[in-house]
């Protein structure tokens, strides 16, 4: 098995790790991490990057009602269930992508604090539904709140019902859905889905939707040098929550954008429609240096009308 199988145990600040370009995987105690290891271990194959399994461990220290009881220090158990729930998620990457660079670590902090920091030399944070019993619930709070929008690299949310068949329907060929409302926020999200399209020969459906909807343009977004096979517009004045849950049935990924003005603001009402309903990795892109944007050639794009009803 590659990488170090039997994992290491870190209290918060000692290192951040020497893992740069790796995909990062935030595993729950609770063993609800492997649709979203799955998940990284493949891209992380497919990207020819390293995967870092990390649990945050909370242990309760000093004294506490029952410790005397107990007779024993619950940190112990814990590292121990921690260790072993790695040494299992090692396993599933293994299953995924045989002889792919695997390393894990047990690191003793918060769940927010701990990403945070390996986020620093990661490529991508991905994350899981962490048991709750909606994705939404997630990504409005707790960990995925705790990191969308305050980390420098994308963060992927892949919901415990992701279906991994999604990427070989359509020929292999299943499309890439982005949300753009015309804002800052959206030109990074544009342009990771378009990068991601173009390389997987997959068309970008590219979602305007909300009341001001029919403000934006028609054309095709300035999505850079990487150019999908197609390009679709979709244009509506319903939710875009609604919009984007419906266009991403049968997507392989679907893209957010933060900022000021981003899909993920209160205002637009996508974070919990959209990842309510999706059955693919949902990935919020922050705002950075992209490679300067060009517009799309017109052919390959067309604009879809609004949904009906």
């Amino acid at each position: 098995m590659s990488g170090s199988g039997a994992g290491s145990t870190t209290r918060a600040g000692e290192r951040d790790g020497d893992h740069r370009g790796a995909v990062v995987v935030g595993v729950p105690l609770e063993g609800r991490g492997e649709a979203a290891v799955r998940w990284a271990a493949a891209e992380a194959r497919d990207r020819g990057w390293p995967l870092r399994l990390v649990l945050a461990l909370a242990v309760p220290r000093g004294s506490y009602p029952g410790r005397g009881i107990v007779g024993a220090d619950p940190g112990t158990a814990l590292r121990t269930m921690a260790r072993r729930e790695l040494a299992d998620m090692h396993r599933v990457a293994e299953e995924i992508a045989p002889g792919l660079p695997v390393s894990e670590d047990v690191i003793e902090s918060g769940a927010v604090a701990v990403l945070r920091a390996q986020a620093h030399t990661a490529s991508l944070v991905v994350i899981g539904n962490d048991g709750l019993g909606h994705l939404a619930d997630l990504v409005f709070s707790g960990v995925a709140r705790g990191l969308a929008g305050h980390i420098d690299v994308p963060l992927v949310v892949v919901p415990q019902a992701c279906d991994p068949e999604v990427r070989g329907r359509a020929d292999g060929r299943a499309p890439v859905v982005v949300g753009d409302d015309g804002s800052s926020g959206a030109r990074a999200a544009l342009a990771f889905a378009a990068e991601r399209a173009a390389e997987r020969d997959a068309a970008l459906v590219v979602v305007r939707a909300g009341p001001d909807a029919r403000l934006l343009s028609e054309d095709a977004p300035a999505i850079g040098a990487d150019r999908p096979p197609a390009v679709r517009v979709v244009i509506a004045e319903e939710r875009a929550d609604r919009v984007l849950a419906d266009q991403a049935r049968d997507a392989q990924l679907v893209v957010l954008g933060v900022g000021e003005h981003g899909w993920l603001r209160h205002r637009h009402h996508v974070r919990t429609g959209v990842v309510l309903h999706a059955t693919c990795p949902v990935v919020v892109v922050p705002p950075g240096a992209t490679s300067a944007a060009t517009p799309a050639d017109g052919a390959g794009v067309t604009v879809a009308p609004p949904p009906s009803g």
